[in-house]
């Protein structure tokens, strides 16, 4: 991707660090916050920050869970955080570059102050999904009767993954958390794709890669 255009000036903000004045500007796409900095003066490399929600979830009255506050605001602290962990991680905002500097989720979730405490009937449930998906991949890949019952359904073919599994955290058993799991078809190579979508945040889903022929 490249920078084919300076930040709007009259939608973007102003904020100065160690006099050197920048411009930023904050978008929403599919819960996920973009960030973009860069200098007022001769702007040249820009800098995209993505940050992930961090939401918050209390049960509504049909058991369900509903979204209750934003857990990650982008305030002048957290832009100046920004900045400067760009500046120390290679970030050159006067180089003559046409390519942009990310910092990805995983990075800027080590640059979010500390997040807001919660009250007792609150939990951050779609982080806690996003965690236990992400460990499940390598859990189901490993697991022999998980890898057979995959390998030999019908692709597309969801299965409900047991309340009790031994690989879900006692966060997702408090929560009560369900997942699907499924065969996502095969790769040129012949690999089968795996698939784990959660139940109650159905936008949630990764895949692992895995070898048949080892069972």
């Amino acid at each position: 991707m490249t920078q084919t255009m300076t930040l709007p000036k009259k939608k973007s903000r102003n904020i100065e660090i160690d006099g050197t004045k920048y411009r930023w500007l904050t978008s929403k796409r599919n819960d996920t916050i973009f960030l973009s900095i860069e200098t007022q003066e001769n702007p040249q490399q820009l800098l995209q920050a993505f940050f992930e929600p961090h939401n918050s979830y209390t049960k509504n009255l049909e058991n369900k869970w509903q979204k209750i506050k934003q857990g990650v605001s982008i305030t002048p602290k957290l832009v100046r955080q920004v900045i400067t962990h760009g500046l120390a991680n290679g970030w050159k905002p006067n180089n003559n570059s046409k390519q942009v500097f990310y910092f990805h989720t995983w990075e800027t979730d080590k640059i979010i102050p500390q997040l807001a405490s919660l009250k007792p009937n609150e939990k951050r449930v779609k982080d806690i999904v996003i965690e236990q998906i992400s460990d499940l991949r390598f859990d189901f890949s490993l697991d022999s009767q998980w890898r057979k019952k995959l390998f030999n359904a019908e692709v597309r073919q969801r299965f409900l993954s047991p309340s009790n599994y031994h690989a879900f955290s006692k966060k997702v058993k408090d929560c009560s958390l369900q997942f699907l799991v499924f065969n996502a078809g095969w790769t040129d190579y012949g690999f089968i794709i795996l698939g784990i979508k959660s139940v109650e945040f159905p936008d949630i889903v990764m895949y692992t890669v895995n070898n048949p022929e080892i069972i």
